[in-house]
């Protein structure tokens, strides 16, 4: 069993004290005490951001998208972040080894604007979910400054600990009480407590993908006090479709006001709509031509390739046992039953591939191209659809509580869990958790709506797995959540003021839901009855919410936190005396988050 008791090392820059803006030269290191606290925005150089092709600096057009750390771009611009942080906080000087950052990811945007994450560390420890985000305009000065950073004790990171990570981890162990499908990793970390004090803990991950005999998949995150043993959080990373306390049938879908869409999908297969899925009508899906003549569900033409394969009604699902068809038209009634759901998940993930391609300007999940794996037949009659951090997994449902999990919001709405974890990174717990498992709501009505503009079978709406859920109670409206209102499961939450009554997740998620739901079509919240009048549309709504996800949101983001990032997002599209960024906040403010 392999242990990890430290992070794969990037560079780590401490902050600067400088007193000049910054260039490419990096100052000697000049470690702090403590840095004080930095409001969630802060405004720098006004923001210039409109050009429609990036540039470097010198006039030279750049492609929007990720930026190799190595490259003298990223690191120009991570100095430049850094010293922002040093210039709004002039006490980071005198003592050596204090707060510093390692670089996560530098991105450009279609606007111009760089965006620069980095970890914050101290004394060589990384700070558990912990991230500040300078952005950079188009001609590369600096813009604003996304996080908090605050005081952590000196020698915190550097002092022996009383425990060991193989301590930790025989602690994490015995609370999981069970067999792990990935080897265990244990890091070293600072980690804030629910009483607000720093501690040296342990991070130690333990993972189960397995599902069978009612198990539900874990990805478990605990975080051990590493002097006193106890646990100071945990929480478990893989979501799943179901959620506590689901009612089976009432509710309204409430359609989208979108104009239903009058083509048929065309794809990016051979041109011909001739496949025909379970719950989207015909499609035209991408596939591979084999050596021996027959095609299977490998589509190369979408970043580094989307693939659906069999899981063979295993608890773990894994193999590459894939699918094939004669004549490339699939889902013919004299077609194998078992293809059936693999042409849906298959057309789910090329239609969120899609989605986030022409809507979100984003290329896969991680903006590399990442390759979208999706298994189908996991487990037997399997009540759930899940990310697992590599992978889609689909259930076949139990023909009661669901029918396959392969509906386009689902898919939509898992994978965009994926999307999350290489972007924000939200906790899966509290406010954090609660927006998580939001923006996948979100982004998977996102996904819905996206291809209902190509494919007239596909209906746009609030509700969310609404064709999976309950498939006999001839309800064709039931579903798990429903965002236009939230309460009307009787489990979920519209309005802040009652978040201390419901702080699951997937509960809590209903307030950001009913946001969204409300800036797109305008209406009333329900609890507060404040009315938002005239929705902004689908489109507009979702450049927002996907741009704060990925540009303006870390992993403990809460939701006042959230409303400040998608009225930033506006206001980067729209401009600041605009429209949309006063419908933003009329939304939010409606829900209670000011």
């Amino acid at each position: 069993m392999a242990l990890r008791t430290d992070l794969s090392k990037p560079a780590v820059i401490p902050a600067q004290r400088t007193d000049t803006k910054a260039t490419n030269t990096v100052a000697k290191p000049a470690g702090p005490v403590g840095m004080s606290s930095q409001s969630s925005f802060s405004t720098g150089a006004p923001s210039k951001a409109k050009a429609t092709v990036a540039l470097n600096g010198v006039g030279t057009k750049v492609t929007p998208g990720p930026v190799d750390l190595s490259s003298p771009q990223a690191q120009q611009a991570v100095q430049q972040t850094v010293s922002y942080v040093n210039q709004k906080n002039p006490q980071l000087s005198g003592i050596t080894g204090g707060a510093s950052f390692s670089p996560r990811s530098v991105e450009r945007d279609q606007l111009g604007m760089t965006h620069v994450r980095l970890d914050r560390m101290h004394e060589g420890v990384k700070v558990s979910g912990e991230q500040v985000i300078g952005h950079l305009d188009a001609k590369g000065q600096f813009d604003s400054l996304t996080g908090n950073v605050s005081d952590i004790p000196v020698g915190l990171g550097k002092a022996p600990t009383k425990l060991t990570a193989k301590d930790a981890l025989a602690t994490a162990q015995k609370d999981f009480n069970g067999t792990t499908t990935r080897q265990p990793t244990v890091e070293r970390e600072i980690v804030k407590g629910k009483d607000g004090q720093y501690r040296a803990a342990f991070h130690v991950t333990l993972t189960d993908t397995s599902v069978g005999n009612g198990k539900e998949p874990r990805s478990m995150n605990y975080f051990i006090d590493a002097n006193t043993g106890e646990s100071i959080k945990q929480f478990n990373t893989i979501s799943h479709a179901e959620r506590p306390g689901a009612t089976r049938a009432g509710g309204s879908s409430a359609p989208s006001k979108t104009p239903a869409p009058t083509t048929g999908d065309t794809g990016r297969g051979t041109g011909v709509v001739d496949d025909t899925t379970m719950y989207s009508g015909k499609v035209d899906l991408s596939t591979t031509k084999n050596k021996d003549g027959t095609f299977s569900l490998e589509d190369k033409t979408r970043g580094k390739g989307i693939v659906t394969y069999d899981a063979k009604n295993l608890e773990n699902a894994s193999g590459t046992t894939g699918f094939t068809d004669k004549n490339d038209v699939w889902g013919e009634k004299t077609d194998p039953a078992r293809a059936a759901t693999a042409v849906d998940a298959h057309y789910g993930a090329e239609m969120t591939y899609d989605f986030y391609k022409d809507i979100l300007g984003r290329d896969s999940i991680d903006g590399k191209g990442e390759k979208l794996v999706s298994y189908v037949h996991t487990d037997k009659n399997l009540v759930n659809a899940f990310w697992d951090g590599e992978k889609m997994s689909y259930g076949d449902g139990d023909g009661k509580d669901s029918g396959p999990l392969t509906t386009l919001d689902i898919a939509g709405h898992e994978i965009s869990h994926g999307l999350t974890e290489r972007t924000a990174g939200l906790e899966y717990e509290g406010e954090s958790g609660g927006l998580n498992e939001s923006f996948s709501d979100i982004m998977g009505a996102g996904v819905e709506w996206y291809a209902s503009q190509k494919n007239s079978a596909v209906k746009s709406d609030w509700a969310v797995g609404e064709d999976a859920w309950t498939p006999k109670n001839g309800d064709n409206t039931d579903a798990l959540r429903y965002m236009n209102d939230p309460t009307s499961d009787g489990y979920s939450i519209d309005n802040y003021k009652n978040y201390p009554k419901m702080t699951e997740v997937h509960g809590s998620s209903g307030i950001a839901n009913n946001a969204f739901y409300l800036l797109t079509e305008g209406g009333k919240n329900k609890t507060s009855g404040l009315e938002v009048k005239d929705g902004i549309g689908m489109e507009k709504s979702l450049k927002i919410f996907g741009r704060a996800l990925t540009t303006y949101m870390t992993p403990q983001t809460n939701f006042s936190e959230a409303r400040a990032a998608t009225v930033k997002s506006a206001t980067d599209l729209y401009g600041k005396d605009s429209v949309e960024v006063k419908k933003v906040q009329d939304a939010w403010t409606a829900v209670g988050v000011k």
